[in-house]
């Protein structure tokens, strides 16, 4: 079963000859120029970094390790290196 998304409308600003430019495009290929923006937003989205990142895929920041000793990072050894003596 397909889901409907709903379509929110918007104001957006264009060159005057750009905009023409996909009227043109857009009556050459039988649609609507709104057609052609949201498949142009659809594509930038896809191609410029849309990915879905989950917490699985982080990797964690290396800090140099645990000090000699420290059973873990929230112990006192690694609270004092991070936060010296303000605390």
């Amino acid at each position: 079963m397909a889901v409907a998304l709903k379509m929110k409308p918007v104001t957006v600003y264009f060159q005057e000859l750009k905009y023409l430019m996909f009227q043109q495009m857009a009556k050459a290929q039988n649609r609507k120029t709104a057609e052609l923006v949201r498949d142009a937003m659809d594509e930038y989205l896809q191609n410029h970094g849309r990915t879905k990142k989950t917490l699985d895929s982080w990797q964690p920041v290396s800090l140099g390790g645990l000090k000699p000793n420290a059973k873990d990072w929230i112990s006192k050894d690694f609270q004092d290196e991070m936060l010296g003596s303000a605390f």
